[in-house]
């Protein structure tokens, strides 16, 4: 049994955060022990994924404030609970968990970028700040690093990160939830009053 400790930034509702719980529904418990730690709160999605009884955590760090104590604490909980690995979801939760795992003793991580423009127009400075830190640290201290998508890929590599530790594994979504249905579309039809 493989234990997998799931970081991430946070819990609300999000593409990562509902990504990270459509995996777990899915994962194959007989091979996999996951477990999920938030930086900052549990949130709506962490209920969801208790619900999957997978057990949640969070450090309960402040969003935008950088904690060494909060840090520390992490890092003390892998040496008393060690996972078999570490994968991390968004830049925060990469640059947290890289460290805290190095100062544990160096547990294998995998970093999990869900992010494509990093532009200084669409995002804070300290997450760009955080992402080129990374980018930095991706060299040494990830064991691989997933994109779900090409394009996102490229723009890290941009960035500065470790092309040779990157991957693609896209977005998954059940195709059968997505099927067209011809009475819904004559009773939506009929509704809006259209053809």
């Amino acid at each position: 049994m493989i234990k997998v400790l799931h970081l991430i930034t946070g819990l609300s509702v999000g593409g990562a955060e509902t990504m990270l719980f459509k995996l777990l529904s899915q994962i194959d418990r007989n091979g996999f022990e996951p477990e999920v730690l938030s930086l900052t709160d549990i949130g709506p999605i962490g209920a969801r994924i208790q619900g999957l009884g997978v057990p949640v955590d969070a450090l309960r760090m402040r969003p935008g404030r950088p904690s060494p104590i909060a840090l520390l604490r992490f890092a003390r909980r892998l040496r008393h609970r060690p996972p078999d690995i570490i994968q991390t979801w968004m830049y925060h939760a990469d640059l947290v968990g890289a460290v805290g795992a190095t100062l544990a003793g160096g547990i294998p991580t995998v970093w999990n970028i869900r992010h494509t423009n990093i532009s200084p127009q669409a995002n804070k400075r300290t997450h760009i700040w955080t992402a080129r830190v990374c980018a930095l640290m991706s060299h040494r201290l990830p064991k691989r690093i997933i994109c779900n998508s090409e394009t996102s890929r490229q723009e890290h590599i941009k960035l500065g990160y470790a092309a040779g530790k990157m991957q693609v594994i896209p977005n998954g979504f059940d195709l059968a939830s997505f099927k067209p249905d011809a009475a819904a579309r004559r009773s939506v039809c009929q509704e809006l009053q259209i053809s």
